[in-house]
């Protein structure tokens, strides 16, 4: 881009697919998918479209202002928004000096962790279905405040960035991820949405969490308190990047009209191989603690320690990719108060799209689930929460 240029980014996606399993999270249920069935071994089909649209104007050679919506092809049952924000923010890039450079990026965005998510508008150009590790990402993590960067290149054409960022509006990062545990799937949460919140039984009237309005808002300011992340990039082209991050919510633990601020944080880590000019190896994942409530013995809190992590092949060629990803996670209860909210699971997804011209691009992608909800049994639902799901797509991108 140029000064003074505007540009504008879309996908429209058509999906048609089938899935295997529980009742989906986006409908209060405790299945793990976007879609879901009534039980672990019933199946449905359906039709889904997604349209995600991204403007970009930079007024000068320095600046750059980044605005972001998604419309979600989803049934009025399902909660949140149909549409929405997901990201809105100024950048200021000065140079100073031919191999060194500042960023500043103020408002709501991504952090820049994911190895995963690297094609325009948050998308992936590997799979249709992202690895646990940044579907909960989408869902539940945007920081909404100011970040400074040092970019620096080497004369070896090295590529080295390390970066800091102040945050609010995400004090209540790990509701999902304790109470619903992890997911699979690609749904950008959008700003000031709610998402629903599984049937357990501790948050039902008179339980300990009653006070819980329900659903929770991913993007809110409870505690008056500001997180901060740190971040260090390393990259060399068409051969290797590494990227490690380190955040902390500060969330307060306490009660916030109907919503608790959460107290999460967590180390990610990511590496890619670029493996001769069509094979790429990435691999990233995530470990930390959240936690909310009082903390006073005898009192009903959540502290859970949570990992995830992923591996990924993929293969290009022409019009061709193949990929394939082997994901993990787990959940551990350190609180031993309402119902456990421990968990584990595993996850294999191969995926093979077709992009005939730069429009366009058709997708097929199998995904098998495994995992236990232990939590579901305490509210009368089955803990199996396995899951297998197929899909095909038509993407135009413009």
């Amino acid at each position: 881009m140029h000064a003074g240029d505007l540009d504008v980014q879309g996908v429209v996606a058509g999906r048609g697919l089938w899935a295997q399993g529980q009742e989906t999270w986006l409908r209060g249920g405790f299945g793990r998918l976007p879609e879901g069935a009534r039980g672990p071994g019933e199946s449905t089909s359906a039709v889904r479209g997604q349209i995600h649209l991204g403007i970009d104007w930079k007024p000068s050679e320095v600046w750059l202002v980044h605005a972001q919506g998604v419309l979600q092809g989803e049934p009025s049952s399902y909660g949140g928004r149909r549409a929405g924000l997901v990201e809105a923010f100024a950048q200021f890039r000065p140079e100073l000096t031919p191999r060194t450079s500042l960023r500043f990026r103020l408002g709501t965005f991504f952090p820049q962790t994911s190895l995963e998510n690297v094609a325009p508008l948050w998308q992936s150009p590997y799979t249709l279905t992202l690895s646990a590790l940044n579907a909960w990402t989408a869902e539940e993590l945007r920081l909404t405040g100011l970040e400074a960067a040092v970019l620096w290149k080497s004369r070896g054409d090295d590529r080295f960035e390390l970066s800091g960022a102040l945050f609010g509006l995400d004090d209540t990062l790990g509701a999902l991820l304790a109470w619903r545990g992890f997911s699979l799937g690609d749904r950008l949460s959008t700003v000031g949405e709610t998402l629903p919140l599984p049937p357990l039984a501790s948050l039902g009237p008179g339980r300990p969490f009653a006070e819980q309005r329900p659903g929770t808002r991913p993007l809110d300011e409870l505690d008056d308190r500001a997180g901060w992340q740190v971040r260090a990039r390393w990259s060399r082209p068409n051969a290797a990047e590494v990227r490690v991050a380190y955040l902390d919510n500060r969330g307060d633990r306490r009660l916030h009209e109907g919503q608790y601020a959460w107290d999460t944080r967590f180390t990610t880590a990511g590496l890619e191989l670029r493996l001769g000019p069509a094979w790429r190896l990435l691999v990233e994942g995530a470990a930390g603690d959240t936690g909310m409530g009082p903390g006073v013995p005898g009192g009903a809190r959540v502290d859970v320690r949570f990992r995830t992590g992923y591996v990924l092949l993929s293969w290009s060629v022409g019009k061709w990719r193949l990929s394939t990803r082997l994901d993990g996670f787990r959940n551990r209860d350190r609180d031993g108060t309402a119902e456990p909210d421990q968990e584990s699971g595993r996850a294999w997804t191969v995926a093979v799209f077709l992009q005939p011209t730069h429009a366009f691009r058709f997708g097929a992608e199998y995904l098998d689930l495994r995992a236990q909800r232990p939590a579901a049994a305490y509210s009368g639902a089955d803990p199996d929460t396995d899951a297998r799901r197929g899909l095909l797509e038509v993407r135009l991108a413009f």
